[in-house]
């Protein structure tokens, strides 16, 4: 008997300090969560707690940043810190990114070739459900 991988109970959204997170079951072991807005020293931490709550060996997570309009340093700290998360705990995660304002600090910063960064949702998600 196959035991499928269940989604942690994550709330359907969260507005916080200019930032809005919306987590969607896209299929039994992928959670695709769309960020929008500022992603900021105060709404940073907001994100981080979404992301290790959605994120487990069993579930990937599929973080879907075009909707950002501004991503600080304290948010590309909470990719770094997912990127070494996963690298450690053998974690599946993606982004998603097409937009200027998310892919130039990323690559300013070198992340860009840390993480998987896909330019559509389907795609990412498909990255997740081939490994």
């Amino acid at each position: 008997m196959t035991t499928q991988p269940t989604a942690k109970t994550l709330p359907g959204s969260l507005d916080t300090h200019g930032m809005h997170i919306e987590a969607e079951q896209r299929s039994s072991d992928v959670v695709l969560v769309r960020v929008s807005g500022e992603v900021d020293l105060l709404s940073a931490p907001e994100l981080r707690r979404w992301v290790r709550e959605a994120i487990s060996p069993d579930i990937g997570v599929v973080l879907e940043l075009d909707g950002i309009g501004f991503l600080g340093s304290a948010g590309l700290s909470v990719l770094a810190e997912l990127s070494e998360q996963a690298d450690r705990e053998g974690l599946r995660w993606a982004i998603v990114a097409t937009k200027r304002v998310v892919l130039r600090p990323l690559e300013a910063t070198g992340l860009v070739s840390q993480m998987s960064v896909h330019g559509s949702t389907e795609d990412a998600i498909n990255a997740l459900t081939r490994r």
